[in-house]
């Protein structure tokens, strides 16, 4: 027998529905949509634009955070070391990322960034953050100081999610 879904609101042809009475569960899915066409999909493009894929781009936010190692770019991802390896091999021949020797273990190479890594970094999450600030713009000022501390509870009670920020 069909297991009876629940259909969103939003999605139902000429509803007129007020979607501030919406449950969250019917919103998200919505919000999801806009910041995937203000905000993901130019960040896709840039990356597409420069043949990366979105495992690189994984990669390189990671490594914009900090520097790591190939093992831990295998551990942080859930890669096997000898893909990691690749995925870097590949970053590093392409001008976005640069292997040093880690002053602590001269066997290991400590992987960070290139400027132009730095830069792209900066353009793919300017891309992400003007979608988003395009929406909040929209809202009043209270409004966008209450989004705004939303966002940083959101963000202060994951912080320990270190991987997923």
């Amino acid at each position: 027998m069909a297991e009876t879904q629940t259909a969103n609101p939003l999605r139902q042809p000429g509803a007129a529905v007020d979607v501030e009475d919406l449950p969250l569960h019917d919103l998200i899915p919505h919000w999801t949509s806009m910041l995937w066409l203000l905000g993901m999909r130019p960040m896709l493009q840039s990356l597409f634009d420069v043949n990366l894929t979105m495992s690189d781009s994984i990669i390189l936010r990671q490594l914009r955070r900090r520097s790591m190692t190939i093992a831990a770019v295998a551990d942080e991802l859930s890669l096997t070391h000898p893909t990691a390896s690749r995925t870097v091999d590949r970053l590093v021949r392409d001008g976005w990322v640069r292997r040093v020797e880690n002053p602590a273990d001269r066997r290991q190479k400590i992987l960070t960034l290139t400027p132009e890594g730095v830069a792209l970094m900066e353009d793919i999450e300017g891309k992400l953050t003007a979608g988003i600030e395009y929406l909040a713009a929209r809202l009043s000022p209270d409004e966008q100081e209450q989004f705004r501390r939303l966002i940083a509870h959101m963000v202060a009670a994951n912080c320990t999610e270190d991987s997923h920020a």
